[in-house]
């Protein structure tokens, strides 16, 4: 964008043209890309207000347009025979969440409803069980209402200012969005639970399971959590510390057990 309006600006002063034409034209492509960005940005808050549980690589789909390719990638983990149990639970439930979100142009509840049912049939003693039974619920009583608006037509009832309103609490910066929610929502606990079956897949590689660890030592650091805990922070930046030395965050890890130390 910057490369055209300078190419613009650069042939109107060679060749003595009026300017408004070329500029207008340059400026409404601006336009239109900071209004498609701002897009994006109302319909990912929009959708996670509309479901919190969504992972932040979800709410990237939603917001995208990219629903299917997230399902897929997904369904890779699910099939996946080194992968835990836990890591295919979670693969379930994040598709049937991204087709029964409202604010997703492929939303479609009744394939929502079918992983829905599959997962209790596979994942009977899954600590998600309640959730499920939960959506399912959500979808049967949506199915009740006489009008399904789309999920373009819900964004035009929503407060594009209220969604795209900053949060002003100044984060750790190594925070992930998804650990920011859990702090500012209260959702601590059920962020914890998935990092550890993030952790506690052994297919994965060691970097994605010690940062899983190395955010929830952030979390329970973190002066903004009202469930801080300094004890069980410093016990995940140690975990790292001990079983994951070579990855990229043990040097940080030991930066925050430091830090911690010195807060006592």
């Amino acid at each position: 964008m910057i490369r055209t309006i300078v190419t613009v600006l650069t042939v109107i002063t060679l060749t003595g043209c009026a300017a408004a034409t070329p500029l207008l034209v340059a400026e409404a492509g601006g336009h239109k890309l900071a209004r498609h960005e701002e897009d994006i940005k109302v319909r990912a808050a929009a959708a996670l207000a509309d479901e919190p549980d969504l992972l932040t690589y979800s709410v990237q789909a939603i917001s995208r347009g990219k629903t299917d390719e997230a399902a897929a990638t997904y369904m890779k983990g699910y099939n996946d025979p080194d992968y835990s149990r836990n890591m295919k639970s979670l693969a379930l439930y994040q598709i049937a969440l991204l087709y029964m979100n409202r604010f997703s142009d492929q939303r479609d509840d009744q394939k929502a409803l079918q992983y829905l049912q599959q997962h209790r049939r596979e994942f009977p003693d899954s600590r998600l069980q309640d959730r499920i039974l939960q959506r399912m619920a959500l979808i049967r009583e949506r199915q009740q209402e006489p009008v399904q608006l789309s999920a373009s037509q819900l964004l035009k009832q929503a407060d594009r200012n209220q969604l795209l309103a900053q949060d002003t609490i100044p984060f750790d910066a190594e925070l992930t969005p998804m650990s920011e929610r859990a702090i500012t929502q209260g959702r601590v606990a059920d962020a914890e639970t998935v990092y550890l079956i993030l952790y506690s897949n052994t297919a994965s590689s060691d970097e994605m399971r010690a940062k899983a660890l190395y955010q929830l030592g952030l979390i329970y650091m973190s002066p903004y959590n009202q469930a801080g805990n300094n004890q069980k922070a410093l016990a995940y930046f140690r975990k790292i510390t001990a079983e994951f030395p070579a990855t990229s965050v043990a040097g940080k890890s030991e930066q925050r057990i430091v830090a911690l130390i010195n807060r006592q």
